[in-house]
């Protein structure tokens, strides 16, 4: 259905900055600032319906800023209006030069690229409430796990350089008593995530599927479904790869070749550490991908363009238990094709 009312969002701490326009009639815009509150959101509603009561012919458009953005959108979802939250460089890219910037114009930007990119829209899926729980657990572990590197990598530096004085050895010892702290806080964090998975039967079968996977484990687990709503953001296992950031792009124009085939730095930068380590493991403990790494590193490939390919092919493993929804046979033998091998 094709949309009439183009609402631009732009997300802060406390505010949302809204403009929207009719589709007919693309230069006049409507502006007005409320509260990033449930209440604000509400008032938000009212103040367009009162000059567009059918809310079914609206497409509401904002950057997808984490938490600042969850109030608005399970406020949309309860009442049944279509939400589109973009990529903020997908937009910026897309908007020109602009020589003027505060939230009202950033608000106008986004209503402008929501018309024009109609076509393109993804509407937004809210999380189920098990996966959004989890998603905090998450944050808040990564959160603790921050601090403990900041107390950890000085205290234990301070006492190797100055090992002869007595303000080191305190420092260390106090550092030491927080990381137990935290690292008790950290397990409990991770207790309380696997309480959650296995209560909701979805989220259990998901992650028995992803962890069946020579090499990947629970933290790369849990951070791929709760990136990826469940492994069902993405149409395929390419796409997939491409967030992460494993897979390669060529880079030409006309007939010359600009360096070498590149991943992009545009990713998900934590799945692509965890990916890395699975990796790993992988070829330590699944002989297919140990007897690849080793012909391939005798054929004078570079270290890393193996490993990257590695990463690829856990991704294409994972998206294929899940779509037989069957677990990943250690046992079963076959000639695997690793993309990008060259």
């Amino acid at each position: 259905m094709k949309k009439k009312v183009f609402i631009g969002i732009d997300f802060s701490k406390l505010t949302i900055d809204v403009t929207f326009f009719y589709g007919e009639s693309p230069d006049l815009f409507y502006y007005q600032m409320f509260e990033n509150s449930e209440d604000g959101c509400k008032k938000m509603i009212q103040w367009i319906k009162k000059m567009h009561p059918l809310t079914s012919d609206w497409l509401v458009c904002g950057e997808f800023t984490g938490i600042y953005t969850m109030t608005l959108a399970l406020v949309l979802n309860e009442q049944n209006i279509d939400l589109w939250l973009e990529n903020p460089m997908q937009i910026k890219l897309s908007s020109g030069i602009n020589r003027e910037k505060n939230d009202q114009v950033d608000s106008r930007q986004i209503a402008l690229y929501a018309n024009r990119f109609e076509d393109r829209v993804k509407l937004y899926k809210p999380q189920g409430e098990v996966l959004l729980k989890v998603r905090e657990l998450v944050g808040h572990k990564d959160r603790l796990t921050k601090v403990k590197t900041q107390l950890k990598v000085p205290a234990q530096e301070l006492k190797r350089v100055r090992k002869d004085r007595d303000i080191a050895a305190c420092i260390n010892r106090s550092s030491q008593e927080i990381i137990q702290v935290i690292d008790s806080e950290i397990k409990d964090m991770e207790r309380q995530m696997m309480f959650l998975l296995k209560s909701d039967p979805e989220l259990k079968r998901l992650y028995k599927l992803v962890t069946s996977v020579v090499g990947v484990g629970m933290q790369t687990a849990i951070y791929l479904l709760i990136h990826t709503s469940g492994l069902t953001s993405f149409a395929g296992p390419r796409q997939l790869a491409c967030y992460c950031g494993v897979a390669p792009f060529a880079k030409r124009s006309g007939s010359s070749i600009k360096g070498k085939t590149q991943v992009s730095h545009i990713a998900n930068k934590k799945l692509k550490t965890l990916l890395h380590m699975c990796a790993l493991n992988a070829i330590k403990f699944d002989p297919i991908l140990k007897q690849y790494y080793e012909r391939k590193l005798k054929e004078g490939k570079h270290k890393m363009n193996i490993i990257n390919n590695v990463r690829n092919k856990l991704i294409h493993r994972i998206w294929a238990v899940v779509q037989a929804d069957e677990e990943y046979d250690k046992n079963y033998h076959f000639v695997e094709t690793i993309d990008n091998a060259a």
